[in-house]
């Protein structure tokens, strides 16, 4: 980039922290400070108070960011539009999503896409919800992918997938070999659940409801961490549980495990990308069109 020192003054903006800002940027900390000094010399103003409690930005520097913002995102456009006319693309894209989507979906859409954008580095972060949403709205991510809606003001939710959710048992369970299944003949067997606060865990719990099961009818046998944990514990006992149709294709095909068909139970749900309201940025925009046309 042209100018370095606006790179250097949005990062220590962002962290709050001349040290943290080195990490990010690769650089040494007395040379952040040096870039700092060198832009608000320039400018004739200073744009940091050291205080005991820390870094932060003053009015001027509030006021001065908003257009070191633009003149990047001026720049990155104009990077971008060159690229196109080269059809070479080179850049950053860092992604949050939930984990089902981080999982089981997006590596194999995040690996087609980057055998076709090799410049681009990609990062993934996989977390709850809840956490994805608040990495947007920090500007740590560019783009989000969830379970969920959680209705946030600040952000633009678009359904691009369904998920469901099905109940699953060991090949050699009891009940694998029918054609169907009641919900009295599941409630026979104990069952493995996602942890508290699970996404997987609400849903099921909402399905579980609507259809007259109250957890007191349900023999709980563990709370487990992962779907990995319950695919695992289905493999070696006779209990019942719930997972993402995505995640357990393997084992299907595999013939480790079974999914049951349940009279009168679909648990369905939506996959949503998420993004800060304005414009999305090229390159995310660029992956997010490749998403929605290979998702399955």
């Amino acid at each position: 980039m042209s100018d370095f020192r606006l790179k250097v003054f949005l990062e220590v903006k962002k962290h709050l922290n001349f040290s943290k800002a080195s990490e990010a940027l690769f650089i040494t900390q007395p040379a952040v400070s040096k870039h700092i000094k060198t832009l608000e010399d320039e400018l004739g103003v200073q744009l940091f108070e050291r205080t005991k409690q820390g870094v932060k930005l003053t009015l001027e520097g509030e006021k001065y960011s908003a257009f070191a913002e633009e003149i990047i995102n001026l720049y990155e456009e104009g990077k971008f539009v060159m690229n196109q006319v080269k059809n070479k693309y080179d850049g950053t894209l860092k992604i949050g999503a939930s984990t089902t989507i981080a999982q089981y979906i997006l590596p194999k859409i995040l690996a087609q896409f980057a055998s076709q954008h090799q410049g681009i580095e990609i990062t993934l972060f996989n977390n709850n919800t809840e956490e994805i949403e608040n990495l947007l709205i920090q500007k740590k991510i560019d783009l989000g992918f969830i379970e969920g809606v959680s209705g946030k003001s600040q952000l633009k939710y678009a359904e691009i997938g369904k998920d469901e959710l099905v109940c699953t048992v060991n090949a050699n369970h009891p009940l694998a070999k029918r054609n169907s299944c009641s919900v009295h003949d599941i409630l026979q067997f104990p069952w493995v659940f996602r942890e508290q606060g699970s996404g997987s865990l609400d849903v099921l719990n909402v399905y579980l409801k609507q259809i007259g099961i109250h957890r007191k009818d349900i023999q709980t046998e563990a709370y487990l961490g992962s779907t990995e944990s319950i695919k695992s514990y289905l493999k070696v006992s006779d209990c019942i549980g719930f997972v993402s149709v995505y995640s357990i294709t393997d084992e299907i095909l595999a013939g480790k495990l079974k999914i049951l068909d349940i009279d009168n139970l679909e648990m369905l749900r939506s996959f949503y990308s998420v993004e800060l309201h304005g414009s999305l940025k090229d390159i995310p925009k660029l992956f997010l069109n490749f998403l929605n046309n290979n998702i399955k």
